[in-house]
């Protein structure tokens, strides 16, 4: 008998399904119980919960329904394979044989234009995969169309569109009976298998006693005809979810009745236009009222969220409508005590509160309860912040509900893979106190498996240029580091000597001819491996070592024990590059697997959970195997299809053991996710998101030509989103992406969340507000449902309201941003430090060295010295092409060096300045520092021309060095004879003077150093110049000099400002900040005159503090944005008082040398 089971709640169908099983148990305890599923989620939560009423589950099988219906076919009839020559494996490797053979018909010219220019096949497996995934559809849902077809017959309804593919699968047919193979297929089977079942009279001992079919929400109706026929010699027991008591299969929902109306308004308007007698106008209007308005009537519309969101489950209802059955109901009614189960009892009872007429009041809606938090919606700025939410918002849940555990909760997103990262950032590091036990499932398996992906990188080697940043990130696979027998800190050491020693691309020279691009050694891994190699041999100060392809600098670094970590690195290149050979030839399916065997033995090192991955790879392979063999397919196959069929297959494959594993489940959206849960929450819910969109392929027959039972993604994820509303016990959280991060504009959520709020807004109202007009009592609910959620975690609206944050790591960030929105500067630091010189015996001493490192920025300082905290830079980016121009820094570090080498060379040897200028070339090149080629040339000769003026200027005053000078002066700037001593030592000193250059632009900071070097000296008795040199690109070389004082007393009272200031920096931030402090001086210089010009200098200082257009801004330093996140009037005041203090006097004394007097 063929029993079908309607209800509401899947709880009530296994409470069903475990009576039948105990009234009725099997005869035979050996033989198992044969339950139908759509899901291995499903049958685990089956599983458990019979465990729950029997104490064991055993002896339990949970097939789906293709396995078991094709089980059935071998069982019943003669001759039927285990496994289908039809299948979708079999059927692309034998298109992939058929298609070129076949390409000369005048029916497959859009075929063979598509394939044009296809050198590695790669485009005709891609083809042979689509070809052979649209004929698996056929097989299923239009079978009448194959059967057809496999005479020579024509489909009438199909016009003869696409034309090639009855020819195609003639030819598929035909090679599979040529192959010995069996000619059965589904489609060719579903018929002679009913037959056989219908005709036959007896017991077919290979049946199974019974058979249940457990919340499937869709079955292709070839399926329900066979398990109809099944039904006529055993049990069947269909249990069906379904969402509604009524029979709903002809329900629509109103957009679709609008457009239905729309298109008789247009049929009767046309004949109006063209009517000739007024009699028969009128009577067209007649028939408009009779048939358009009666369709919009709500017994038709019925409840629109189930008409427009049930089209999958519509369709089933109609299916089993049309089989004979016999069917018995079990429906819970469900009480109306929340908005959630208001709107649940709405589609069970295919009712709907909204009155088209009544817009006035709101009398007709359904009241909710004021606090009512059943059902959610909460709009965020990213995916990362929609988790922080979550988590705060579970955690509030588990503070109000006591009796809510983990394991009520179920969090489904539309991508699990996108996710997971902010999911494992937020759940996994939250604290003890606030750790929620969760679990992630249906990741796929590359992204579960770091060697699985690294294993995918070494497939495609052949594929890239090796960049230095893509096999680092291969050698830091845990596995790969193993193997190699290195540790992480030997990982961070190689990774500098990579950077440091020039690698950027390329195994060798020989990579870049691969990618039609010169060749060249340097910037290779070759040429940084020898450098690292060489430098054990030798040192740096050797000199160059004259290689077979140019000459090679020594890398310093790779000294001692170095070497071991050397050959370590150079044993991984080499391995890297065997493969990389061996990988780029076209070649048999048994060569393929025995080099990828290899390659797992060569480069992972695992233990029992990474032998996994390896043995899944392995598979992978053998299946390969068996699926070329089974479709007498011996052609080689090149790298390309090698690689998309392991991806495909390695990313397919979904990880699901934790479900249901006792924690909070995440896990994607999915057919039968409609198990029962107190809390559903829904994640990124996002428009254009989800519904998830899949475009048919445009040679797919069946667009445009659906029929009832049709696969479809868009109207899966319809239902999916219906089922996850169901299936929610106590409360529905919808969670979506609202605003936008970058400009915070709005954005719309999913149209499944939009005709929910739509839905609401028409339906219900809050209590108290039934008075009001339907859209004013509509949009109070609203606002009550949906919560805008601040655009970052430490916001101080995050910790305000009734969603307040739990993250209290939070609240200093957010309590700064509260007092700087307040007026206040500093956040936490408004108030000064304890006496940094509390405890100190006196005097102290202050080096001249310790004096000019705070000023080069003493925020920087205050955090480093007085409060022990380093913010550490961002992580450098590697670089991974090779240098064409080199960057600004690269730039004055070479010219900084090759300043110095001639300014040596210019005192010592001027006669070999032109040698010392080829072998520095050389080097920068055998280095790798200098670009490539001509580049290189370019760069060199630009550094050359402005070091040599810079030459120029500094040979011609470092004639007559003289001794160091010694600094040793006290100060009294703290009061109550608490001095301080000032020493240090004066370098760069000659008859002309101090000498302090720099072979860039002349900074704050080089003007303050110079300044302090200038003060200490007249201070100490010493009344001479201070040279300052520099390079402008604009200017040239740039000479300032600091004239002469005589006045000691004067500069030491200058110097002793600086002295009080720096204690006073100690104590509390200083203000002081050297870009923006240079700005506001050198806004006051007009045609070589200064005047203190405060508008103009506000403007410039706000305008080197502030981000700009292409660069940025001096307050986005880490430790002055710690404490200034923002320019305001209170901050230019302080720091143009202490400019006119520490700067002012720095850069206004500096005269050009050109205008001193000889």
């Amino acid at each position: 008998m063929f029993t079908v089971y309607h209800s509401n709640q899947v709880d009530v169908l296994k409470s069903l399904l475990v009576e039948l099983i105990r009234i009725n148990p099997l005869e035979n305890p050996f033989e198992k119980e044969q339950i139908l599923v759509q899901s291995p989620g499903m049958s685990q939560w089956l599983k458990m919960e019979l465990a729950k009423e029997f104490g064991v589950a055993a002896n339990l099988e949970f097939p789906l329904p293709a396995t078991f219906i094709w089980d059935m076919f071998t069982q019943v009839l003669a001759d039927v394979p285990k496994r289908s020559a039809f299948n979708k494996e079999a059927m692309t490797w034998k298109l992939m044989h058929l298609l070129p053979g076949l390409l000369n018909e005048a029916s497959f010219e859009p075929l063979a234009r598509y394939l044009q220019d296809d050198n590695d096949n790669s485009k005709l497996y891609q083809l042979a995969e689509k070809i052979a995934d649209i004929f698996d559809g056929y097989l299923v849902y239009r079978p009448e169309w194959i059967a057809s077809w496999e005479p020579g017959q024509t489909v009438p309804e199909l016009e003869d569109e696409h034309p090639w593919q009855p020819i195609l699968w003639q030819a598929l047919y035909d090679h599979t009976v040529t192959l010995g193979q069996s000619p059965y297929h589904r489609a060719n089977l579903y018929e002679h298998f009913i037959d056989t079942l219908e005709n036959f009279n007896g017991n077919f001992d290979h049946l199974p006693k019974r058979l249940f079919v457990f919340g499937i929400s869709s079955l292709p109706p070839r399926y329900m005809d066979a398990l109809k026929a099944i039904g006529e010699h055993i049990d069947v027991h269909l249990m069906f979810t379904n969402p509604c008591r009524y029979y709903w299969g002809e329900v629509r929902d109103r957009k679709f009745l609008a457009r239905l109306a729309a298109k008789h308004r247009q049929h009767v308007v046309w004949q109006e236009d063209h009517s000739e007698v007024q009699g028969e106008t009128e009577q067209l209007k007649g028939s408009l009222e009779e048939n358009v308005v009666d369709e919009l009537h709500t017994d038709v519309v019925g409840n629109s969220l189930l008409a427009s969101m049930g089209k999958l489950g519509r369709d089933n209802m109609y299916l089993l409508s049309q089989l004979e059955s016999h069917e018995i109901e079990a429906f819970v009614d469900v009480e109306r005590d929340s908005l959630l189960h208001q709107l649940q009892a709405d589609i069970l009872n295919l009712e709907e509160h909204q009155d088209d007429e009544q817009i006035d009041s709101s009398q007709h809606k359904q009241v909710v309860s004021l606090g009512d938090k059943s059902l959610s919606l909460h709009s965020c700025h990213s995916p990362m912040r929609e988790v922080e939410v979550l988590h705060d918002q579970l955690l509030a849940m588990f503070d109000a509900d006591p009796t809510l555990k983990p394991r009520d909760i179920i969090v489904m997103v539309a991508d699990i893979n996108a996710y997971s990262p902010a999911i494992q950032a937020v759940f996994g590091n939250a604290p003890g106190e606030r750790f929620i036990p969760y679990s992630i499932s249906d990741r796929t398996a590359d992204q579960e498996s770091p060697i699985l992906a690294a294993f995918m990188q070494l497939v495609n080697l052949p594929n890239t240029r090796c960049l230095a940043s893509e096999l680092l990130e291969l050698l830091e696979t845990p596995a790969i580091l193993k193997r190699f027998d290195l540790s992480e800190d030997d990982f961070l050491q190689a990774k500098q000597w990579v950077e440091e020693s020039g690698i950027r691309w390329g195994l060798d020279s020989h990579t870049g001819s691969e990618f039609e691009l010169p060749e060249t050694r340097q910037n290779t891994w070759q040429f940084g491996i020898q450098r690292m190699l060489l430098g054990y041999a030798m040192p740096e100060s050797a000199g160059l070592f004259e290689a077979q392809e140019g000459s090679l600098s020594p890398y310093n670094e790779v000294q001692g024990m170095g070497a071991e970590l050397a050959g370590k690195l150079a044993h991984f290149i080499q391995q890297i590059s065997q493969y990389r050979r061996k990988l780029s030839h076209v070649q048999s399916i048994d060569a393929w697997r025995e080099t990828m065997v290899a390659m797992l033995d060569d480069f992972f090192s695992v233990e029992l959970e990474g032998e996994m991955a390896l043995k899944s790879i392995r598979d992978t392979l053998s299946q390969l195997k068996e699926q070329l063999t089974d479709a007498a397919f011996d052609d080689a196959l090149s790298p390309s299809i090698v690689s998309q069929y392991l991806q495909n297959k390695l990313s397919g494959t979904r990880v699901s053991q934790r479900f249901l594993a006792g924690q909070v489940n995440f896990c994607t959206l999915m057919p039968m996710r409609s198990i029962p849960f107190r809390t559903v929450c829904l994640l990124g819910m996002n428009d254009g998101v989800y519904p998830r969109s899949m475009p048919p392929e445009g040679f797919d027959l069946m667009t445009g030509r659906t029929k009832p039972g049709d696969r479809s993604r868009r109207d899966d994820d319809r239902y999916l989103f219906l089922e996850a509303m169901l299936s929610a016990q106590q409360s529905l959280y919808i969670s979506y992406v609202g605003r936008s991060i970058q400009d915070n504009t709005e954005r719309v959520p999913s149209v499944l969340v939009s005709e929910l709020m739509e839905y609401c807004h028409q339906n219900y109202c809050l209590d108290g507000d039934q008075d009001q007009p339907v859209d004013d009592s509509g949009d109070k609910l609203l606002n009550e449902l949906v919560n805008v959620h601040a655009m970052v975690p430490f916001s101080p609206s995050a910790f305000q309201g009734s969603h307040s944050s739990y993250a209290k790591e939070w609240i200093p960030a957010a309590l700064t941003q509260s007092n700087q929105s307040q007026g206040h500067a500093r956040g936490e630091f408004n108030r000064a430090l304890d006496d940094y010189l509390l405890g100190a015996t006196f005097p102290i001493e202050l080096d001249l060295v310790e004096l000019q490192r705070f000023w080069r920025l003493p925020v920087q300082y205050f955090f480093n010295r007085r409060l022990k905290v380093m913010f550490e830079p961002p992580l450098p980016v590697m670089e991974d092409d090779e240098p064409f121009v080199l960057g600004g820094l690269e730039s004055y570090q070479m010219r900084d060096e090759l300043l110095e080498t001639l300014l040596e060379t210019a005192i010592t040897q001027p006669s070999a300045k032109a040698d010392v200028l080829k072998y520095f070339m050389s080097e920068q090149r055998a280095q790798g520092k200098l670009p490539v080629g001509a580049f290189g040339d370019i760069e060199f000769e630009t550094n050359r021309v402005q070091a040599e003026e810079l030459v120029d200027k500094l040979a011609f005053l470092s004639g007559a060095p003289q001794d160091d000078l010694e600094i040793d002066l006290t100060f009294d700037v703290l009061g109550e004879g608490k001095n301080i001593r000032l020493t240090g030592w004066l370098t760069q000193c000659y008859q002309s003077g101090l000498i302090r250059y720099r072979s860039g632009k002349i900074r704050a900071q080089d003007y303050l150093a110079a300044w302090i070097d200038h003060l200490a000296m007249s201070a100490s008795g010493q009344a001479r110049k201070t040279h300052v040199i520099g390079y402008d690109r604009k200017e040239g070389a740039v000479h300032l000099v600091y004239p002469a004082m005589a006045d000691a007393a004067q500069a030491k009272q200058l110097l002793a400002e600086l002295v009080r200031l720096f204690f006073e920096g100690m104590t509390k931030p200083l203000p002081y900040f050297p870009k923006t402090a240079l700005a506001c001086v050198e806004a006051g210089f007009s045609r070589g005159h200064w005047a203190d010009d405060e508008e103009k200098s506000l403007k410039k200082m706000a305008d080197a503090f502030n981000d700009g257009y292409m660069s940025p801004g001096e307050g986005n330093n880490a430790y002055i944005s710690r404490i200034w996140s923002a320019w305001n009037d209170e901050l230019a005041a302080e720091v143009r008082t202490l400019t006119a203090l520490v700067l002012q006097g720095a850069r206004l004394t500096a005269m050009d040398a050109e205008s001193i007097p000889k």
